[in-house]
């Protein structure tokens, strides 16, 4: 085998021993470049739906501040509790509105690892809701239900007869 084949020659002028590092600058530029392109478009994005994410937990926490104003002649106790949780909300709010989205990812990671059980028992409630929103759109729509079940049977029935 000659030296040339094992990259222990001489004779290529040490060309050969530098294509690693030319491939990884050209690498850097181009992840620099598709980051200069990317970047403020998906910041955009994020600070889109940071806005209307402010704007739903905002919209949660007047529904908590009405429930408790619901509730206040029959359990006062409970409408302050209520009334409490609404206004930590409304602070989430805020907070989103106000922290650009690094600082809130920080925020975040910062804490699930000080509280991670309730992270977890958050993120199996979120899973739960989104699970249920999928399942309500998969259902069959309003109107199709409304039909009596003697003409789904049929169609059900014609439907298995054409497959068999």
């Amino acid at each position: 085998m000659s030296e040339a084949n094992t990259g222990g020659g001489t004779g290529d002028g040490g060309r050969l021993g530098r294509i690693p590092e030319q491939v990884a600058q050209q690498a850097a530029g181009i992840g620099r470049a598709v980051g200069d392109a990317v970047g403020p478009k998906a910041e955009d994005i994020a600070n889109r739906s940071k806005a209307a994410s402010a704007d739903a937990v905002a919209g949660v926490a007047r529904t908590a501040e009405a429930l408790a104003d619901t509730v206040a002649s029959n359990s006062p106790a409970l409408a302050e509790y209520v009334r409490g949780a609404g206004q930590k909300i409304d602070r989430l709010a805020s907070d989103l509105r106000e922290k650009k989205v690094g600082d809130l990812l920080s925020s975040a990671a910062e804490f699930g690892r000080s509280q991670p059980i309730i992270m977890l028992a958050g993120a199996a409630l979120i899973g739960f809701a989104l699970s249920r929103v999928v399942k309500a759109g998969v259902a069959t729509p309003a109107g199709s239900a409304a039909k009596d079940d003697a003409s789904s049977d049929n169609v059900s029935h014609v439907a298995r007869s054409e497959v068999y």
